[in-house]
């Protein structure tokens, strides 16, 4: 089987932003490949892909690109070891460069509250559903474009919506609050079939250019620090955990792979390098102070 077809049958396992991402990448790892003469995409070595990697950072590409880029060369080479096209994966003792927290904007709860509020109101309430959906679901930007009527439904008595994700093949369903299920009902407006929310301005779905605009405009309208859909996600799975979520609970919200994957995105971990010590030592004489043990103490660590 030729190298292109190959491709195209890993390929074919995907859908979206990931499809597209996950060619882009293979084309420019083929393409640096073939500049060095090497074995090519299917063969090869783990030193060839450390060379890359090593480069790359070289270049001035950052640490997390880098590490994105990876991700889809471990993704193919995985793939090609278990459909037995390879005997190893030469990626797999490859280490990643070490990258920080979500550097991506995000909002704090009062203006999380304050553009929940604003998004209900501004226009008509035009992008209440979507904000809801992002802020509260933690969907992913183009997401709610997706939605079609027919995805609003209920479960035992509970709103629950039907997600295409944009990363993987297949859907899934989440449980919706009483208010975002109240606007997606509204935005359905008795409609059997077709995309579910659509721009009022025009009467057809929402392009990503057009609501990208709105949006921006309702963030200045709302008073609230500048922030984009994926922002809000973050929003989502920092206030979440702030609110004493667990981070496994939130991670299925995210629909994330990992609870890892979730961590990078808590833009209050930072905080959480206060050193304990300090802390520990007040408690412990907090107690002593009141007189003894407090009964939260517990038994003694083993």
């Amino acid at each position: 089987m030729m190298t292109k077809d190959i491709v195209d049958a890993h390929l074919a396992r995907l859908v979206g932003r990931t499809r597209e991402n996950r060619l882009y990448a293979l084309r420019m790892w083929g393409a640096w490949l073939e500049a060095r003469g090497d074995a090519g995409l299917v063969g090869a070595s783990r030193q060839d892909v450390e060379e890359w990697a090593a480069q790359r950072r070289m270049a001035g590409v950052g640490a997390r690109t880098v590490r994105t880029d990876l991700s889809h060369l471990r993704a193919w080479y995985r793939w090609l070891l278990e459909t037995g096209r390879r005997g190893d994966d030469p990626t797999a003792l490859v280490r990643a460069p070490a990258v920080g927290p979500s550097d991506r904007p995000w909002l704090g709860r009062a203006d999380a509250e304050r553009l929940l509020d604003a998004s209900l109101g501004w226009e008509g309430g035009e992008l209440g559903a979507q904000v809801h959906l992002w802020l509260l679901s933690g969907l992913r930007p183009g997401e709610p474009r997706a939605l079609r009527v027919g995805d609003l439904r209920a479960h035992d008595g509970a709103p629950t919506l039907r997600v295409r994700a944009t990363k993987t093949p297949g859907a899934e369903t989440l449980t919706l609050p009483a208010s975002t299920a109240r606007l997606l009902d509204t935005a359905r407006a008795g409609r059997r079939e077709g995309a579910l929310l659509l721009n009022p301005r025009t009467s057809c779905p929402w392009t990503k250019s057009a609501e990208r605009g709105r949006f921006q405009r309702l963030v200045a309208h709302a008073g609230v620090p500048p922030v984009t859909p994926y922002g809000l996600r973050v929003t989502m799975i920092t206030l979440a955990l702030d609110a004493g979520f667990s981070e496994r609970q939130v991670s299925a919200a995210a629909r994330h792979a990992s609870s890892a994957q979730t961590a990078r995105y808590d833009r209050l971990r930072v905080h959480a390098s206060q050193p304990v010590a300090p802390g520990l030592e007040d408690w412990i004489h907090a107690s002593a102070a009141m007189g003894g043990d407090c009964a939260c103490a517990g038994t003694s660590a083993s």
